[in-house]
């Protein structure tokens, strides 16, 4: 009788035991999918991890990975990282920049439309997406204070003791330490400023260099590179160098490949920076150029369907020279299952045109993607490539290559 008894008190106690483990393991696995998605990685160049705050955890980011809202986001020497975030909304980051994202909801069946960014070293630019646009609450922290966004474009950079605003579109109200408010932007006198820790501000006509470069690193990488290649005259302008590289600026086949390295060693990135009229450089180009122009002629186009012939391709893209942007933008084009429609923005980093999809479909059904697209001819001509992909069926997707001119 004794030992029957002490087998099932044993059976029981196994039992239990298990029920703890499996109670443990199922609340570990929702801990871990817990924190809303705050965005997907559109580029990561070099070094870019991201620290979960809440399981410690570190993750390498590389293109298509997701990001969290208990996510601690670094990028390294000559790093860079680009985000779409789950509003639509993109960042930017340069090398040495850390970021925290505390809080990134938008879901408006849930009535959820809010965002707590803080940037605690290095620069970020930023289109704000949806959850401004809806009414939502969104704030980036600086040492300095916190931005309340007012319009879509802006960018902080913090160097040293000195916080660095810049407003390309719409404007800011910076919340300073010491309760006072600096703002900013286009309704406003100025539209940079910088403020140091004591809250000495400093108002600015033009954006200081700091804050307009560095979110680009390549054309010094390369150009160090072809340097000490035996095979390279290094009497050769750059502009020969590259232009004879023989390596093509769209590399369509990169973005089906996971592999950053395939997306990184394409020069899609690079190429442009180095062409210009009259051997100008492309941020000379820019820094003359003024106003706001439409790309809308189709000079060369190649588009393919994974579900039969394509037709009826249009592409239109604004550049707004004015504030380094590229504030709307569409492309659409029809397969045998209804038509493919996708709308992006973004900003202009000299040697790229960082662009995210802000909405996509095809026929009834969303969809998602990337888009990316240089200068080329100095600034007479846009050339890029897509990929797109049903979110529910992922099988069913579409991509392509574009020359456009205005």
């Amino acid at each position: 009788m004794n030992n029957l008894m002490f087998l099932d008190n044993t059976k029981k106690f196994k039992a239990s035991t298990l029920i703890t483990i499996f109670t443990v393991l199922i609340s570990f696995n929702n801990s871990v999918y817990a924190s809303d998605v705050a965005g997907k990685t559109i580029l990561a160049k070099g070094k870019v991890e991201a620290f979960d705050q809440t399981s410690k955890e570190k993750r390498n980011l590389k293109r298509r990975s997701e990001i969290f809202s208990v996510d601690n986001i670094i990028t390294g020497n000559k790093s860079k990282a680009q985000f779409s975030m789950s509003d639509g909304g993109l960042i930017t980051l340069k090398e040495n920049t850390e970021i925290l994202i505390s809080n990134y909801k938008f879901n408006p069946e849930a009535g959820e439309a809010s965002a707590t960014l803080e940037v605690v070293s290095g620069g970020l630019r930023s289109i704000s997406g949806l959850i401004k646009k809806s009414g939502g609450d969104y704030q980036v922290k600086t040492p300095v204070g916190s931005i309340g966004i007012r319009g879509t474009h802006f960018a902080v950079e913090v160097v040293g003791d000195e916080t660095f605003f810049a407003v390309y579109s719409g404007n800011i109200d910076v919340e300073l330490n010491d309760q006072s408010t600096l703002s900013l932007g286009s309704t406003e006198d100025f539209t940079f400023a910088s403020v140091n820790v004591q809250g000495q501000i400093t108002r600015m006509t033009q954006a200081p260099a700091n804050i307009s470069l560095g979110y680009s690193d390549f054309s010094s990488e390369d150009t160090e590179e072809s340097s000490t290649d035996e095979n390279v005259d290094s009497e050769q302008p750059a502009t020969n160098r590259i232009a004879n590289s023989g390596v093509s600026p769209i590399n369509t086949a990169a973005l089906d490949d996971d592999n950053d390295e395939n997306l990184e060693d394409s020069s899609i990135y690079n190429e442009s920076e180095w062409q210009g009229i009259s051997g100008l450089p492309i941020e000379e180009l820019l820094a003359e150029r003024t106003g706001t122009l439409a790309y809308n002629n189709i000079v060369q186009s190649t588009v393919n369907s994974s579900v039969g012939q394509v037709s009826d391709f249009t592409m239109s893209m604004t550049i707004d020279f004015d504030n380094a942007s590229v504030p709307g933008g569409t492309l659409s084009f029809s397969d045998s299952q209804g038509e493919w429609f996708a709308a992006y923005s973004g900003l202009i980093n000299i040697d790229q045109l960082d662009l995210g999809i802000n909405f996509a479909s095809h026929g009834n059904n969303k969809a998602d993607g990337i888009i990316f697209a240089s200068f080329a001819n100095g600034l007479d001509e846009i050339i890029g490539g897509f990929s797109l992909q049903e979110i529910n069926n992922p099988s069913v997707n579409a991509d392509g290559s574009f020359k456009v001119r205005p």
